[in-house]
């Protein structure tokens, strides 16, 4: 069965979306532009209702792909200030003061096991590539165009 969640199933805090204005700034360090990360949240979005083969990312395997999605989607919205919880560790930060690469590491830590072991991997890899792709011009998108 595929995991659907980025916290394996237990219960979500709400979004509370914020509503960041258009003209406000990014968060230190996010290169990307604003319409490049509502691009990549739309697609996330987009792509949640497809089969997951079908989904342009190779990176993640299909048991994963349902949990790398909802990463996507929490951390773009996350850098776009549509979001006040932090991914992985549901922190509130001053937007757009965001601790952007904090949240690589809590995605790194994630992955290997040092701390929240109640994150998927594909959710904190699916975390931690939007980081990656959105504070550098040189990174792969996570979904591909």
């Amino acid at each position: 069965m595929a995991e659907t969640s980025w916290n394996r199933g237990g219960p979500q805090p709400p979004a509370q979306p914020t509503q960041a204005s258009a003209t406000q700034a990014l968060p230190p360090r996010v290169t990307r532009s604003r319409n490049e990360l509502e691009k990549l949240r739309d697609d996330a979005l987009a792509s949640q209702s497809l089969e997951p083969g079908d989904v342009r990312m190779i990176w993640v395997s299909p048991d994963g792909v349902a949990s790398a999605l909802e990463a996507i989607v929490h951390t773009t919205r996350w850098l776009l200030g549509e979001r006040e919880w932090a991914p992985i560790s549901r922190e509130l930060y001053q937007y757009p003061d965001l601790p952007v690469p904090l949240i690589r590491t809590h995605a790194e830590d994630a992955i290997f096991g040092y701390k929240w072991a109640d994150t998927s991997e594909w959710y904190a890899g699916g975390v931690k590539r939007t980081v990656e792709w959105a504070t550098s011009p040189a990174e792969e998108r996570p979904i591909f165009e």
